[in-house]
């Protein structure tokens, strides 16, 4: 009696049905059932009936969104898995479309593949993932496709331009010289060839001209990558700095609702976009934020008082305050040791002694005009700490006329309810980064330019919300 059951190898038996492929509760059945209900008519109609049958667009973008959802973005990996992965055979239908078509397609329709995230975020809140009543707004940096040494001044460019124009040259004079020594022996030649490297160098040359054009047409740009000039040198979490983008999510529960790519490093002037793209995309109004110190600023604070949303927003000095960092000697007259006195409208030093208004002044900070309230000491001359709080004859204080509202923050944020609303915010929305760099991989982004990476990281958080979608509905089964 034989112990081993037989080989099946040559056995021409296949499953009735694509859908026996992959078990029943498998994520591929979710990212097919999610993409047969996205409005695919916009892409269909790019495409043209006459000439070859090509794939039709639902079958290419359930390869991305399940490839993105499982931690596979490569076009070469998705079409080998497509004859080798029988999840991705199953969304696939048994095609095999090659690398090119699965690269081309994403990158030919990011904008339209943008707008899904729009539609899956819709159903999040449909399943009742989400109820919209308060959302966590955070940033990460992602690596440019870019290197770092080809980061450069507008003089370096200078240099680099004049030193390929001589490479050029240098090749075109040797190019002459063996046309000379050919025709002497062989006779005239066809005139139409290349000489070898002139065609790279040529490519080159136009590309820095490109680049050089940032500069002169006036761009605040100290230094400009020749690989994907959108990029920005940034400091990531570790301290590392690298041509890179600013990635923002607001999310509640870990699901993406709202999500854009920006180049600047700093998070301040991302809190109100990110409010209103996820209002935007969920049509519901925003109640509660909750957010980092990066995203406190009066502007911010202003906002979402005329707005008619609670903050959870520390300022730059608060997480200082808590930890005891003013209460150090050497801080002993920093600002935030000086005592307001609202209903006095004065401000009391920590010598005991009274700064009172002196004059109105325009903040010099920022690109909109702010009016201040400078606060002057009138005793200070006699005072003999004078020399350790201030260099002047007299301290003075500044304080902006929305002031009030970063006071009003804080307290708010050292409320029981506060507490909570800022330990949150460590379990929703910085878990979403941890899985799209750590889990997934995504630590760089593969295509480049601020439009094709905008388009890329949304994938991203398609595929992060298809995952979040699975897990529920398993749950809830």
């Amino acid at each position: 009696m034989a112990k081993f059951k037989p080989s099946r190898k040559n056995q021409l038996r296949l499953p009735e049905r694509l859908d026996d492929y992959v078990p029943e509760e498998h994520l591929s059945h979710l990212v097919y059932e999610i993409v047969e209900m996205l409005d695919t008519t916009v892409i269909e109609n790019k495409y043209s009936e006459k000439g070859q049958h090509t794939y039709h667009p639902k079958l290419l973008l359930r390869l991305l969104f399940y490839g993105y959802t499982t931690g596979t973005r490569s076009g070469r990996k998705m079409a080998i898995k497509c004859e080798t992965d029988t999840a991705y055979m199953y969304l696939a239908e048994m095609y095999t479309p090659d690398f090119r078509t699965i690269n081309d397609f994403r990158r030919n329709n990011l904008e339209n593949i943008e707008k899904h995230f729009k539609g899956i975020a819709k159903y999040c809140k449909e399943l009742g993932m989400v109820k919209l009543g308060e959302i966590s707004i955070d940033g990460s940096k992602i690596r440019a496709n870019a290197s770092p040494k080809r980061t450069k001044k507008e003089e370096e460019y200078e240099q680099w331009l004049l030193k390929i124009e001589d490479e050029i040259k240098q090749i075109l004079r040797e190019a002459e010289e063996t046309d000379q020594e050919e025709d002497r022996k062989y006779g005239d030649k066809r005139g139409d060839e290349l000489p070898e490297g002139l065609q790279t160098k040529e490519a080159l040359r136009e590309k820095i001209k490109e680049v050089m054009k940032k500069f002169k047409a006036g761009e605040e740009e100290k230094k400009i990558n020749l690989t994907d000039p959108d990029s920005k040198f940034m400091k990531d979490a570790k301290g590392v700095i690298d041509p890179s983008y600013n990635c923002q999510v607001a999310a509640e529960g870990q699901v993406i609702l709202g999500a854009d790519v920006v180049t600047e490093a700093n998070d301040r002037e991302q809190l109100i976009p990110m409010i209103e793209t996820t209002e935007e995309n969920t049509g519901e109004k925003v109640g509660q934020v909750i957010a980092d110190s990066g995203y406190g600023s009066y502007d911010n604070y202003e906002y979402l008082v005329s707005e008619q949303k609670e903050g959870y927003i520390p300022d730059q000095y608060f997480a200082k305050i808590h930890q005891g960092e003013y209460e150090k000697p050497e801080k002993r007259y920093h600002k935030e040791n000086f005592e307001y006195n609202k209903e006095r409208d004065i401000y009391i030093c920590p010598e005991g002694k009274e700064l009172h208004f002196y004059k109105e002044r325009d903040s010099d900070k920022g690109v909109i005009k702010r009016k201040q309230w400078i606060y002057k000491g009138k005793d200070c001359r006699e005072c003999s700490k004078a020399s350790e709080c201030t260099r002047a004859r007299y301290r003075t204080i500044s304080r902006d006329k929305r002031e009030g509202l970063q006071e009003q923050m804080r307290q708010r944020l050292d409320t029981e309810e506060g507490k909570k609303k800022r330990h949150k915010r460590l379990y929703t929305v910085e878990p979403i980064f941890g899985n799209l760099k750590f889990n997934l991989g995504y630590r760089y982004f593969l295509l480049r330019t601020l439009e094709k990476v905008r388009g890329e990281f949304k994938l991203m958080c398609i595929g992060h919300n298809i995952r979040k979608i699975y897990n529920y509905k398993m749950a809830t089964a």
